[in-house]
């Protein structure tokens, strides 16, 4: 199984309450891309203490990425129990005015409708969130993961798929590589069996080397350099050993495997970059520059899966 972990999901939650109504829960989460697990809650005030809870259940289930959950109380007034008289705040303002009545010789009487008119001196106060209240909102918020696990499954075969067809092409044209680097090195070994053939035409003892005698000696020293120089079979060994340990990782049954497949690609690309400096060779240099544009669209691909 691939995660991707880019995914969107929303859903509702109706929950019910100790005064015997529902509160309905709107929740909406998204992932995007980061090297460790984030997460940024936006809940209503009266649900600000399950920021906590909420964010360690979702990390057991999504490992890897920024999380933005945002949950949102559609029916408020389901919180709301009745209206009270704030006493003790309309006792300070009473107090408060009988002091200026005094202090100014003041003598209108304070009215009802100027009272209720005073800031905070009726207060409505909020149903008590119960534990079995706050559990439910912290499952409607897990369920509302697993959504999103679906959403990231989905997203995540395609990643595979496309990287698994890179891997294909990869293994063709490594392939060509090492029949070339071979046919390029017997070609090497035929002109060096050449060179040696004429140079064994000279006396083996004579005082001084002729220039054409001079000439076939530096020719050898640069075929021995060169065969010893483009001989990659280690590169391409190690090479098609890293595309099968990458195959390998869309076979296992391991959730986060995402920074594996991303070291992989490192190591392909160090291998492929050893191989392009060690042989020149037009027709493996064009082959090498195709598969380093490959392994940049993979490890794309790959830094999105979780």
């Amino acid at each position: 199984m691939v995660l991707s972990m880019t995914g969107f999901a929303t859903s509702t939650a109706e929950i019910a309450l100790a005064n015997n109504s529902k509160m309905i829960l709107s929740l909406s989460i998204k992932s995007l891309n980061s090297r460790f697990f984030e997460m940024t809650c936006k809940l209503p005030s009266i649900l600000s203490n399950l920021e906590i809870p909420i964010q360690r259940v979702l990390q057991k289930q999504l490992h890897r990425g920024h999380i933005f959950l945002h949950i949102k109380i559609t029916n408020q007034e389901a919180l709301q129990e009745s209206v009270t008289p704030s006493i003790h705040t309309i006792q300070n303002y009473l107090d408060a005015i009988e002091i200026i009545q005094k202090k100014f010789d003041l003598h209108d009487k304070v009215t009802l409708s100027q009272i209720l008119q005073l800031p905070n001196a009726l207060q409505n106060e909020e149903v008590e969130l119960n534990e079995e209240v706050e559990a439910a909102i912290v499952k409607a918020a897990y369920d509302l993961s697993v959504q999103l696990i679906q959403a990231q499954q989905k997203e995540g075969a395609l990643l595979a798929h496309d990287i698994k067809q890179q891997l294909t092409s990869m293994q063709s044209k490594i392939e060509k590589i090492q029949t070339l680097s071979m046919q390029f090195i017997k070609e090497k070994k035929e002109a060096l069996t050449h060179v040696m053939s004429l140079l064994l035409a000279f006396p083996a003892e004579q005082e001084q080397k002729s220039q054409e005698q001079c000439l076939l000696e530096a020719k050898k020293s640069t075929l021995l350099y060169e065969i010893e120089k483009i001989d990659i079979n280690e590169e391409t060994v190690r090479f098609n050993s890293h595309l099968i340990n990458l195959a390998s990782q869309f076979e296992t049954t391991e959730t986060a495997k995402g920074k594996k497949i991303d070291f992989i690609i490192q190591e392909l690309n160090r291998e492929i970059n050893t191989i392009a400096a060690k042989c020149s060779q037009i027709t493996i240099s064009s082959l090498a520059i195709d598969i380093k544009s490959e392994l940049e669209k993979a490890r794309e691909q790959g830094q999105n899966i979780i």
